[in-house]
């Protein structure tokens, strides 16, 4: 079974993948992504709460570059100046691989209330 990609009108934003190295972390910029962006509010205390950001991106393994681009949990991305850890890299594959569906949780979120 053959799959068409994703369709570049719906690959209109762009992430930096950080990957851990043993001096920190290596960068590379993945355009002609798709990401969807979903907030969860996490109680710690009585008065005070944590907003913690999860982001759904999708990488297209044909549109999007660059071609050949792995993912796993414990890499970043880094979008609009926020970092996000993926906790979960899903490829989906017909006959060849198709796209990636990653789930990322914010980093650092901050304290409301």
């Amino acid at each position: 079974m053959n799959v068409k990609p994703i369709p570049m009108e719906l690959l209109t934003d762009s992430v930096t993948l950080l990957t851990p190295t043993g001096s920190g972390y290596s960068r590379q910029e993945l355009e002609n992504v798709r990401v969807i962006r979903t907030s969860v509010v996490t109680d710690h205390l009585v008065t005070h709460t944590r907003e913690r950001s999860e982001l759904v991106v999708y990488f297209d393994c044909v549109n999007s570059t660059p071609a050949g681009t792995a993912f796993e949990a414990g890499q970043q991305l880094l979008y609009h100046g926020e970092t996000y850890c993926i906790i979960e890299a899903a490829l989906f594959a017909a006959e060849s691989p198709h796209h990636y569906r990653i789930t990322c949780r914010k980093l650092n979120g901050e304290y409301i209330g």
